[in-house]
C-alpha cells in the first residue's frame, strides 16, 4: 500500500533542519542580524504540508457527529498523508436554500462551495459534511447525484455521506475531496479501481479503494 510521499523531502528532514534551527540559534543567537536569520531558518524547514482543517456540518448533520469523525479522519490522514493534520468542527450552518432542486430532492453541490467562499479566507481549509442528496452536472447529466465535489486547489469542499453505503468508509471520500482541495490533485489518471482518488461517478460501495495509487501518491 502506498501512502502520499514528497519526491523532494520529508518530515525526517523537516526533524533534522530543525535540529540545526535550535544549533543555529545558539550559535549565532547575539548576532544583530538574528531575526532574519530565525525568518530564513523557519522558511527551511517548513518542508511538510501542514494544515487545521475545519469541518463545517450543515443541516441535520450534528456537530457531535462531526466531533466522532474526527478520530477517524486523524487516523487515516496521518497514516496516508504525510504532513501535520489536525481538525477543528465549525458550528452547524443552514443548507444553501438556494441550492436546493425540488424535483430530485437533492442539493446542487456548488451551493455548498459557495457558501464555504465566504470564509475560506479565515481557514486553512473547509470540508462541509451534510446527510443530504448533492448534486453537479456531470458525465453530461444535469443535477447528476454524486457523493462530495470540490474546488481543485481552493481549499473548499462539501462531502455527503447519502449514498455511501457502510457510513464506517465515509473518511475515504472525505480524504479523496481533501486531495481535490488541498494539494490539487485530479482523478486517478490510472483509472484504478482499488485508489481512493478513482473517480467514485456517484455510486457509495467504497470497499475497493484501499489505497494511493503510485501515481496518485505523488504530489
Amino acid at each position: 500500500m502506498k501512502r502520499l510521499y514528497f519526491e523532494y523531502t520529508n518530515c525526517n528532514i523537516m526533524k533534522a533542519r530543525i535540529i540545526i534551527f535550535a544549533v543555529l540559534l545558539c550559535l549565532f543567537g547575539c548576532n544583530s542580524k538574528q531575526g532574519k536569520m530565525q525568518e530564513d531558518v523557519k522558511e527551511l524547514i517548513c518542508c511538510c504540508p501542514q494544515a487545521t482543517i475545519y469541518l463545517q456540518p450543515y443541516g441535520n448533520y450534528t456537530k457531535e457527529e462531526a466531533m466522532k469523525l474526527v478520530p477517524v479522519l486523524q487516523e487515516h490522514f496521518d497514516y496516508w498523508i504525510e504532513g501535520h493534520w489536525t481538525f477543528k468542527v465549525l458550528e452547524p450552518k443552514s443548507l444553501p436554500k438556494e441550492g436546493f432542486v425540488a424535483e430530485k430532492n437533492k442539493y446542487k453541490a456548488i451551493s455548498f462551495l459557495r457558501d464555504e467562499s465566504k470564509d475560506i479566507e479565515k481557514y486553512d481549509m473547509i470540508i462541509g459534511l451534510t446527510h443530504n442528496d448533492i448534486c453537479a452536472d456531470l458525465h453530461n447529466q444535469k443535477d447528476y447525484g454524486i457523493i462530495g465535489l470540490s474546488y481543485l486547489g481552493k481549499r473548499m469542499s462539501i462531502v455527503s455521506d447519502k449514498r455511501v453505503k457502510n457510513k464506517k468508509q465515509f473518511w475515504k471520500p472525505v480524504l479523496h475531496e481533501f486531495m481535490h482541495a488541498f494539494f490539487g490533485k485530479r482523478h486517478c489518471e490510472k483509472d484504478d479501481p482499488t485508489c481512493f482518488m478513482v473517480d467514485f461517478k456517484g455510486h457509495g460501495n467504497l470497499a475497493k479503494q484501499n489505497k494511493l495509487c503510485e501515481y496518485c501518491s505523488r504530489i
